[in-house]
């Protein structure tokens, strides 16, 4: 049956490379009957390959004013366009890690829409989500925040953090796949662990393949990178600190200071491997999930009394503010940041003195250009100067 498959994250699950792999590889997909539509929409600091984001995404007018109107029409409108792309394929996907979120927020009633769009049109919904252990997710989402400057809680501490974020809303993970299954059935909700150990082949993208009835070859291209590394160490810290500042709302500013901190995080973090959670506190958290957790295992993943993730706790020193290797820290950062500066004043010399160079050619060639216009006024008397000028090398 044609099928829409909908990857919904969770966040920092390589969602970022799976869209990457699929925005690359669509015309290998295409041959497949696969499609992984870009529709080209400008949500501002959203990636292009996240070609689910219309679903959830905000649209304003032009005083700010949110219009949600406008954005059931686009949801509308790109439906219409899936509907067309069914005629050539039997399989589109879509993929934006916020759905995730935001399903139970803004746009409560998202499957239901989906589902009658389905129903009317004749394919099904497949929802596709990988899962972290929730204290991990948590970590690695307020690291998010912070990194990117995200939303309004990028400038708290972890543990301040961890008193304000709707923690329900994201880390239940059973009791939010069954409203979902509430709609489109479970058997149509595939479940996968974000470990590599678990991974066909123990790579995300032949995973993501296997998931959707694909299976990894030749045909496919990887690009080679690391997507949407964290802060370590005291980075984390020192970026929170200067989220405050105005300055940092300009892109470029805050692109800047993201990669002078990246360059020395993993220094910062081999000098000072640490947690957010203490081991008592993470194995406390989990408790929260422990018995939805084990649902998610018996009903999504079928195995019976299995556990949903490894709940072994290392026992890591938990970050402190006042660590005795931030001072070395700050003192990385600064210099970070001047040998940079130092680098593009240099870069930026040698393009002055190019550019005098070339200003004073220039120069000559306007003097020459003067020079013949006014001999070209008067030809005799260039002629008579120059027959002089030969006299006197002659005597």
């Amino acid at each position: 049956m044609k099928t829409l498959h909908i990857h919904i994250g969770t966040p920092k699950t390589a969602t970022t490379a799976i869209q990457k792999f699929c925005a690359d590889n669509n015309p290998v997909l295409n041959r497949k009957g696969y499609c992984y539509p870009d529709f080209s929409f400008d949500y501002g600091r959203v990636g292009k390959a996240r070609n689910g984001h219309f679903l959830i995404g905000f649209l304003y007018d032009e005083d700010g004013n949110r219009c949600v109107d406008k954005e059931m029409q686009r949801i509308s409108e790109v439906m219409q366009k899936i509907e067309e792309l069914f005629l050539t394929y039997d399989h589109v996907i879509l993929s934006d890690e916020d759905i995730w979120r935001f399903m139970d927020e803004d746009r409560t009633d998202l499957w239901k829409i989906l589902k009658a769009e389905a129903d009317r049109v004749g394919y099904q919904v497949h929802m596709i989500v990988y899962f972290r252990r929730q204290d991990q997710f948590l970590t690695s989402n307020w690291n998010q925040n912070v990194k990117g400057r995200i939303g309004t809680l990028c400038e708290e501490l972890f543990d301040d953090f961890l008193e304000k974020v709707d923690k329900d809303v994201r880390l239940n993970y059973y009791e939010k796949l069954e409203r979902v299954a509430a709609v489109i059935g479970k058997e149509n909700i595939t479940v996968r662990r974000f470990d590599k150990s678990k991974f066909v082949n123990g790579s995300i993208h032949s995973d993501f393949l296997s998931v959707i009835g694909l299976a990894m070859t030749d045909e496919y291209q990887i690009t080679k990178g690391i997507w949407n590394l964290s802060l370590y160490g005291n980075t984390h810290e020192i970026k929170r600190a200067v989220n405050s500042l105005p300055a940092l709302g300009d892109p470029g500013a805050q692109k800047f200071i993201k990669n002078r901190l990246m360059e020395f995080s993993n220094v910062s973090s081999k000098q000072y491997p640490c947690e957010m959670f203490s081991k008592e506190e993470a194995e406390a958290f989990l408790k929260n999930y422990e018995e939805g957790n084990r649902k998610v295992a018996e009903e999504y993943l079928h195995e019976p009394g299995g556990e949903l993730f490894d709940l072994t706790v290392k026992d890591t020193e938990k970050w402190q503010k006042n660590n005795r290797y931030m001072d070395e820290d700050l003192a990385r950062f600064t210099a970070s940041v001047g040998v940079y500066l130092q680098k593009e004043y240099e870069d930026l010399k040698k393009e002055n003195d190019a550019l005098k160079k070339e200003v004073n050619r220039l120069k000559r060639d306007v003097e020459e250009l003067f020079q013949f216009r006014e001999n070209a006024k008067h030809p005799f008397r260039t002629m008579l100067s120059h027959i002089k000028r030969r006299f006197k090398k002659g005597n």
